[in-house]
This record gives C-alpha cells, structure tokens and sequence, in this order.
C-alpha cells in the first residue's frame, strides 16, 4: 500500500495549531506538517495588542505547545519558510526556499494582513497583525501617540498605551468607537471608560496624509496626520487599525474560488475537495451567497475543529454560538451571538453590581446576542440561551453578514 502524504497546514496561528491537534484528537494517523512563514512556533495573537504591547506579557508565553507536545503528537512544524505557491495538480505546496511538501489534505490558515493605505508608509506607522510588528512598538514616556481607527484592535493599543506615554489621540472615521461591531449603547460605554482614562478621540474623520512632523526632541523626529476636516495631528508615531484584508493571494493564484477571502462551504471546504481554510481567510458561502467570516479566535477554532472532522472522516462539532472577547483596562468585554445585516434590533441595557454593564439584544422576540462588560455570570446565561437557541435550528445562518470582532 502506497504510503500517505497526509495533510499540510500553511500558517502558524491558533486555527493551524489547533487544526493539527484536533486531527489526532479525530483518531487521524497520517502525516500533518504545519508550515509557518514566520520564525517562530505557533502562537496566541489576542495578547499582542494587550500585555505584549504593553510590555506585560512575555512574547515567549505565547507559545501555543511546545516542541515536545508536537513531536508528542507526530507534528512536524517547520518555522521562517513560507508557503509561495500551491500545485493543485501535483498536490504539492512549494516554500520560499524551494522545497516541495506533497499532501492529501491542503489547510490554509493564512489570516488576514493589516489594510496599509498609501499614505501610511512611514516607518513611525506600526501595525499590530504578529508578534515582531508588536515587539517593533517601543513605548516611551514622552510620547505622543495616535491610534488610527476605533476598531478592538485599536481600542485595546490605545488601552494599553496610556498609561505609558504623555498621550494618545485614537482617531476614528466615523460617528463613534466599533461601529457595526456593537450596541450603540456599548459603544458609548466603551468609549467614556477610555475618556476617563485620558484618551481623546477624533470622530468622524478620515486620514488623508501623512508626513515628517516636528516630533518630540528626545525622539528624534515624529510625523503629523492630515485630516480631512483640515486639522493636523503631530505626533511621534502611530499605530494603524483600519481592519484586515484576508490573505488569500496562494488561493487566488491556484485557481481557487476567491471574494475578499477564501469561500468555503460549510465543512470549511474550498472549490478544490482536496483544500480548506480557516480562520481570519476564510468566508463562507451561504444560501443567500457570500458571507463574511467572524475574526475572532473562537470562530477560527470551531473552523479548525470542523475542517479536521471532514479530514479525518467524523461528525463534525455540535454548533455553538459565535464567541468574542476584548480586554479594555484589564476588564473583560465579552459577545456572544451575531446580529444579521439586516436585522432590525432591539436592545435592553441593565447595569450590574460590579460597574459593569450586560446589553441583550434581540430579534423579533428572539434573543441574538449579548453584550457584557464584566458581569461573568450574566452573560454565561445569555450564552447559554444563545446556545439553546442555536441547538433548535431557529437561527437564521443566511444573514448573519455583520462580524463581531
């Protein structure tokens, strides 16, 4: 009997990990080989933004399993040699350096790469997508610091920003903070915990240009930021959260059915049978067409989960709600649930003992999603609800185009 190829994972965070692991958790006994374009063993991103960036959690924490845990398992992980190219035909994936990997099974786990505009070329603009563009950030005191975009993402920089440099202007294109991410009413609860905290926010403008400014004189130079309104902001550099574009270029250039991501059915399965993807590349396709896919760490490891079941030959995982969580000055903002594009939604808001807040929203008399800052117990109940709900088939997948985070 010809031996197997087994399957290869291109990508080195937590879907690819955990797609490896839930293989062999699946009873699978042929050959995984993860591939990672960066230097380092899979790792948590979630951190990047929060302790890493403010220099409270150690890079090397983030680790996802050690070496011995792979080898454990029959993983091989191959580190700072990226995946360039797919030959579907062949069944083989060939890497920067030339070598050539065969496979059975193909999982791409790509993830997304930060959107750059043209004006955002400077070197003093950082982006926060891995663990060496957060390690570039080196917060000083005297710093003045601009955030662009009130995404979670720029909300957490800002969050773990403040209190380590003279100020930090987040500046945001539109009305308020995590828009089509949240309640209203969360939005403006989150966006007064950071007013409280010294953060200023620019509303509803867009950046428009981006040169050398005076700067501060201990840090050798800064750059000011146009905005459209005809104000400027000079300050000793930025970080840039406007969102992500999908890295999708290996599937697109292989023929595989691309939309601003890789569509995928609902077994996380691409247009060839034989390729799949999770996590922040993958999109699915649904009755009413495309559907943008959830960034966030739970979906992309239900995904793995998933695409590990149809490899490996198993009933797939039971169906859980979508899941979220974004830290803003060490409490916890968790979501459950989406809303659809199109829904027309009503929320109720109750203030909880610990300062926090829990926001129910719902549709046609139907629970959809719930909203809490802090209160933990408040919102395992409505996730339970939630899951209840997801568990009688009454939700309606084809909508729910809005991502969570």
């Amino acid at each position: 009997m010809a031996s197997r190829a087994g399957t290869v994972v291109v990508g080195g965070g937590q879907a690819g990990c955990e797609v490896a692991f839930a293989l062999r958790s699946a009873g699978y006994g042929d050959p995984i080989t993860i591939v990672c374009g960066e230097a380092h063993l899979p790792y948590e991103r979630p951190p990047l933004s929060k302790g890493v960036l403010g220099g409270a959690t150690d890079p090397a924490k983030l680790t996802l399993r050690s070496e011995r845990a792979y080898e454990a398992k029959s993983v091989s992980v191959r580190i700072g040699d990226p995946v360039v190219a797919i030959d579907r035909e062949g069944s083989v994936v060939r890497t920067a350096a030339g070598e050539e990997i065969a496979y059975d099974a193909l999982v791409l786990a790509t993830g997304a790469d930060a959107i750059r505009p043209e004006w955002a070329g400077s070197s003093r603009i950082h982006t926060i997508r891995t663990l060496d563009d957060s390690l570039a950030v080196a917060p000083r005191r005297g710093d003045r610091v601009a955030v662009i975009g009130g995404s979670f993402l720029g909300l957490e920089a800002a969050s773990s920003l403040s209190g380590l440099v003279s100020s930090v202007t987040v500046v945001e294109s539109t009305a308020d903070v995590l828009p089509g991410r949240v309640s209203r009413y969360t939005a403006q609860r989150i966006r007064k915990i950071h007013e409280d905290s010294g953060i200023r926010f620019v509303l509803g403008e867009r950046v428009t240009a981006v040169t050398g400014g005076r700067g501060a004189v201990e840090s050798g130079g800064g750059i000011e930021i146009a905005l459209r309104g005809g104000r400027t902001l000079d300050v000793d550099w930025a970080v840039l959260a406007i969102g992500a574009c999908p890295r999708d270029e290996l599937a697109a250039a292989s023929g595989i059915e691309t939309a601003r991501g890789i569509v995928v059915d609902e077994c996380c399965r691409t247009s060839d049978p034989d390729i799949y993807a999770i996590g922040d590349v993958a999109i699915t396709r649904t009755a009413s067409g495309v559907s943008a896919g959830v960034e966030s760490v739970a979906s992309a490891m239900a995904q793995a989960r998933i695409a590990a079941a149809a490899i490996a030959g198993t009933p797939p995982p039971a169906l859980r709600p979508e899941t979220f969580w974004s830290e803003q000055y060490g409490t916890q903002l968790r979501i459950a649930g989406l809303v659809g594009a199109t829904d027309s939604v009503v929320d109720s808001v109750e203030e909880t003992e610990d300062g926090g807040f829990v926001v129910r929203r719902s549709c046609r008399g139907a629970l959809v999603s719930v909203e809490a800052f802090g209160s933990p117990r408040q919102f395992a109940l409505g996730l339970r609800e939630l899951a209840t709900t997801v568990k009688a088939g009454e939700s309606d997948e084809s909508d729910l185009s809005l991502q969570v985070g």
